[in-house]
């Protein structure tokens, strides 16, 4: 089962949208894994430039996976980071590598947009909104820096305990490229309270292999009416892009998000949660 660099030839490679051929990639790796003239595995670890440590995507049929994996963790003494979807072969390779940490875990949160029964449970969480006297701005309505300002204010203490940002300056700015490039507007949505207070966001930051993946983004958990706005704007993004799969983003330990999501109707674990950001440094010994 040879593991080698990737080749242009080897490209497409189903469920790997994101491999690049290895030549050329300066500090970056890409590696895939032949089993009869066929890839089973392929891997690509990304130099970054943000943080001490680099990011991976690994795609891996059953039983395989794991020495790419290896391969690509031992290419440098920096960490990895990985996205994890728990009883998958790419979990069972990253378990077989071992040191993994599990930074964040993402809950089941696949949404049918379409479903009447989720229109329903949005048009009521608008009207209680309302009459809180809960102010629905879209993203349209605010410019680039205030967008920025609130994803910042929410995004710098929900990393401090497992990745503490080091220079917020720069952070910021990273981040000004990405929402300059893929922010939809249109699905963003922040709630004011009566007194201007920002409660909550639903950012549409991304999407993931034809899956919309918005950020809920929490700003006054422990307002009066946090839960209020918060679930008013994830229902006015999932309005928004009814009937599009949406899978929303969003931590365990978000005790405000949770609140709202386990309120949704028809949620289920979709294709890109439930899961898990691991990071890995180091390798363990090959099993016999």
């Amino acid at each position: 089962m040879p593991i080698r660099p990737c080749a242009p030839s080897d490209l497409p490679v189903a469920d790997a949208p994101w491999l690049q051929p290895d030549a050329g990639l300066g500090e970056s790796r890409s590696l895939v894994e032949e089993v009869d003239g066929r890839v089973v595995a392929a891997g690509l670890r990304v130099r970054s430039t943000r943080d001490d440590a680099d990011l991976v995507e690994l795609m891996c049929e059953p039983g395989h996976g794991a020495e790419l994996l290896r391969a690509l963790v031992a290419a440098d003494d920096r960490p990895v980071w990985l996205r994890v979807v728990p009883g998958t072969p790419t979990a069972h390779a990253v378990a077989e590598v071992g040191h993994v940490e599990v930074m964040q875990s993402l809950p089941p949160a696949a949404i049918p947009s379409g479903d009447p029964d989720v229109h329903a449970w949005a048009h009521g969480r608008l009207g209680s909104a309302e009459r809180d006297g809960i102010v629905l701005r879209r993203g349209t309505e605010l410019t680039l820096d205030q967008l920025l300002d609130l994803w910042m204010e929410a995004y710098l203490p929900a990393h401090e305990s497992f990745a503490p940002v080091k220079d917020v300056a720069e952070t910021r700015e990273t981040f000004r490229t990405w929402f300059s490039r893929g922010l939809d507007r249109e699905a963003t949505f922040v709630a004011l309270a009566g007194d201007g207070r920002a409660l909550a966001g639903s950012m549409m930051t991304s999407e993931i292999d034809g899956i919309l993946v918005p950020a809920m983004i929490e700003l006054a958990p422990e307002h009066p009416s946090g839960t209020t706005g918060a679930a008013a704007c994830v229902a006015a993004t999932l309005l928004a892009v009814s009937p599009r799969a949406v899978e929303l983003e969003g931590h365990v330990d978000q005790r405000l998000y949770m609140s709202v999501l386990e309120t949704i109707p028809h949620r289920s674990a979709g294709v890109l949660t439930p899961m898990d950001m691991v990071r890995i440094q180091g390798v363990d010994a090959p099993r016999p």
